[in-house]
């Protein structure tokens, strides 16, 4: 007769809780990493978003604008003309209900320092900062956006309403219509990602 082997309850019980501790220390990981998934595709959403004015500014010839249209700080956007008798002054835009719920925008007026320096982006700016009025950058014809500083949007914060442990993004919107998403916790000096 042969002896039936298997699993004691006790040998169960260890590897259940073997299994949950493994799972408590991951949890907190996993959670971070889909609030900074959150914020870094929200952030590519506003790259994206203002290099299609760009382009479209370009394109037609004509001064397009970009324009957030969330007073709250929530991720939404339209591109169109800015005259709308030469073409739709929404030729596409992101509703605050796509993508994640968590992220949140602030933007900033101020002309960037230069050079940059490691403090030019160490102060946070906190969701729906500088919504309260009519936020918008407008490319020209030739794909700049040379408003007078402290009119249009020079710099968007991306930061998460869960979490201030997540990753924040920065994008920039240079005069000559450079657009530019960085990482102000990376050096620029070791890797492109960088802010300054």
């Amino acid at each position: 007769m042969r002896k039936q082997r298997g699993v004691t309850l006790i040998e169960l019980m260890v590897a259940i809780s073997v299994l949950g501790v493994l799972l408590a220390l991951a949890v907190p990981s996993f959670a971070r990493m889909i609030q900074d998934a959150q914020n870094r595709t929200a952030a590519e959403s506003l790259l994206n978003g203002l290099q299609l004015a760009r382009a479209e500014a370009l394109r037609r010839n004509t001064p397009v604008r970009f324009k957030l249209t969330d007073a709250e700080g929530k991720v939404a956007w339209t591109v169109g003309c800015a005259n709308a008798a030469i073409c739709s002054t929404s030729l596409q835009e992101r509703s605050p209900d796509e993508g994640g719920s968590n992220a949140r925008v602030g933007i900033s007026k101020a002309a960037l320092s230069k050079p940059l320096t490691a403090t030019t982006f160490a102060t946070v700016l906190t969701a729906g900062a500088g919504l309260d009025q009519p936020a918008s950058v407008t490319f020209d014809s030739f794909g700049r956006a040379p408003a007078a500083a402290g009119t249009e949007i020079v710099r968007i914060d991306v930061t998460n309403a869960q979490s201030n442990s997540a990753r924040r993004y920065v994008v920039t919107i240079g005069q000559g219509g450079q657009v530019r998403m960085c990482d102000p916790d990376t050096r620029l000096g070791g890797t492109p990602q960088g802010c300054s």
